[in-house]
C-alpha cells in the first residue's frame, strides 16, 4: 500500500461508512422479482469454474510465497531484492507459456531528495481465442515493499494472487485476452503503474476492467475470514453482481462490503487502481475486511497470512475473470476518445505529451465518445459541460463540438443509454482555454 496514503488508510477504517449487502441464497428468486442487472449477473455452475477453484490451493499459493518472501526478502524499489523479485515473476510467467515482457521505467522517487530510479514492471499476457472479444482483463498487484520489511501481506498477498491466478487460469482458453501485471514503485508514489497505464493508454488498448489486490492475506477470526471489501468506480455494479452470484453458486459462501466508490478525481490514491481511475479506466480492488496493523514494518511476514483466507480472496478473483473472459456483455460501455488526457491541445490536434493527467485544451475542441452496445441498442448519448446537459445525440458518430468561451477546469462528461435504460459514463477534467467561439 502508498506509504504516503497509509494514515487516511487507517482513519477510513474508522470513519467510512460501510455498508453490507447480503450475498443472495442459493435458491434463485422468480426473475420477475429481481432487478435487469441481477438476471444479467445469473452464473450457472460451470465445470471450467468448478476445476479453477479447486485448482488454486494452499499448496499453489504457499510455494510461491515462500520463494518471494524467504528466498528473496525485501523488495524495496531500486534495489537487487526488488531486481531478483522481478526476475522471479517473470520465469513464472514463462513457465506458464504466456507472453511475458518487462515494462522498464524511470521517475525521481524522492521529492525532499530527488533520486533517479530505473525499475520494471512485469507484464504476462494470455491471448484470447476471439478477435471480437478485442477489449481485456487485467489482474495487477506490486511486487515491491516497503523499507525494512519483507511486506508478506503488503503486497506479497496480491503478487502471489495474480500468479496463482494465472498459473490456473493459463492452462484454458478463453475467448478475451488477459494481462497479469506485477508493478515496482507503489510504495513510493505509484509509479510503476502509472508508466504502464499511460503506456496503455496512448496504445488505446481498450479494457474491460482492471483487478487490483493489495493486502488481501490477513484475517484473524471467522468473521473476517468470510468478507471481502470492494472498491470500485461507477460502471463496475454489473461486474460485482457476478462475483456475489458466483460466490453463492461455487458454495465460498463470502459477504462483500464496499470500502469506498472511486472518485477519479481525488489528488491522491491508495493503490495501483489509482492510475487506471485516473485514465478512465473502470476497476475493482479487492481488499481483506480486516485492516493490517503490521503493514509496513517487520511485523509483515509469512506468520501474518492467513492462507485459507488468501486463497478464497484468489479464487473470488480468478473465477470472475474466468466468467468475464467468455460471457458477451450485456450492458453498453462509453468512453471518450476524444479529447486525450494527458495532453497539450490545440485547434483539435496534440501538440505535446504532459505529466499530467489534465488535459491543456486551446480553443475549440470535438468531443467523441466511443460507444460499445450491449445486448440492447442504443438510445442516446448525452454531452455534460460540468452539470450542465449540452447536447443529446442519438445517431453514430457520437460527438460533440465544444466551442464556449472559458479560462479555467471544467468537467466534461458523456453518459449513454441503451433502450432499456441500462447506461454507462465516462468523465475527464480539462484546462479550457477558449477566447473565440466563432
Amino acid at each position: 500500500m502508498h506509504t504516503t496514503v497509509l494514515k487516511i488508510w487507517c482513519i477510513s477504517i474508522i470513519t467510512l461508512l460501510v455498508f453490507v449487502q447480503t450475498v443472495p441464497s442459493k435458491t434463485i428468486a422468480p426473475q420477475q422479482q429481481q432487478s435487469k442487472y441481477e438476471q444479467n449477473a445469473l452464473v450457472h455452475t460451470d465445470e471450467k469454474i468448478q476445476d479453477i477453484l479447486l485448482k488454486i490451493n494452499e499448496t499453489l499459493v504457499k510455494n510461491f510465497m515462500e520463494y518471494l518472501i524467504l528466498n528473496i526478502g525485501v523488495r524495496y524499489t531500486g534495489t537487487s531484492g526488488c531486481q531478483n523479485a522481478s526476475h522471479y515473476i517473470y520465469e513464472q510467467f514463462e513457465d506458464m507459456g504466456l507472453q511475458v515482457r518487462y515494462h522498464n521505467w524511470s521517475a525521481k522517487i524522492n521529492r525532499s531528495n530527488p533520486t533517479l530510479v530505473t525499475s520494471q514492471n512485469v507484464e504476462a499476457t494470455q491471448q484470447g481465442s476471439d478477435p471480437e472479444y478485442d477489449d481485456v482483463i487485467i489482474f495487477n498487484a506490486h511486487y515491491d515493499t516497503a523499507k525494512g520489511t519483507v511486506g508478506a501481506n503488503d503486497d506479497g498477498s496480491g503478487t502471489v494472487a495474480v500468479l496463482a491466478a494465472a498459473y490456473v487460469l493459463s492452462q484454458y482458453r478463453f475467448n478475451r485476452t488477459m494481462k497479469f501485471v506485477t508493478f515496482s514503485g507503489e510504495e513510493q508514489g505509484l509509479f510503476g503503474s502509472d508508466a504502464y497505464v499511460r503506456e496503455l493508454y496512448d496504445q488505446r488498448t481498450p479494457v474491460l476492467v482492471e483487478f487490483n489486490a493489495d493486502g488481501i492475506g490477513r484475517a484473524t477470526t471467522s468473521e473476517y475470514g468470510r468478507k471481502i471489501r470492494l472498491s470500485y468506480t461507477e460502471d463496475t455494479g454489473w461486474i460485482i453482481d457476478i462475483m456475489k452470484e458466483m460466490t453463492n453458486e461455487y458454495g465460498l459462501n463470502f459477504t462483500f462490503t464496499t470500502f469506498w466508490k472511486v472518485n477519479r478525481f481525488l489528488p491522491i490514491g491508495f493503490s495501483d487502481y489509482y492510475p487506471f481511475t485516473r485514465f478512465g479506466y473502470e476497476s475493482i480492488s479487492v481488499w481483506e475486511a480486516e485492516g493490517d496493523p503490521n503493514y509496513h514494518s517487520p511485523r509483515d511476514n509469512i506468520s501474518n497470512i492467513n492462507f485459507s483466507y488468501l486463497v478464497n480472496t484468489t479464487r473470488h478473483i480468478a473465477a470472475t475473470m474466468a466468467i468475464l473472459a467468455d460471457m458477451q456483455v450485456e450492458v453498453p460501455q462509453v468512453h471518450i476518445a476524444n479529447p486525450r488526457a494527458g495532453k497539450i491541445i490545440s485547434n483539435d490536434t496534440i501538440r505535446k505529451n504532459t505529466k499530467y493527467v489534465t488535459s491543456l485544451i486551446i480553443d475549440k475542441t470535438n468531443i467523441y465518445a466511443e460507444v460499445t452496445q450491449g445486448i440492447y441498442p442504443i438510445d442516446r448519448v448525452e454531452f455534460y459541460y460540468g452539470t450542465t446537459l449540452l447536447f443529446t445525440d442519438t445517431e453514430e458518430p457520437y460527438e460533440y463540438m465544444l466551442n464556449k468561451r472559458s479560462i479555467g477546469f471544467h468537467r466534461i462528461k458523456v453518459v449513454v443509454y441503451d433502450e432499456q435504460g441500462n447506461s454507462a459514463t465516462d468523465q475527464m477534467r480539462i484546462l479550457f482555454l477558449n477566447i473565440k467561439t466563432k
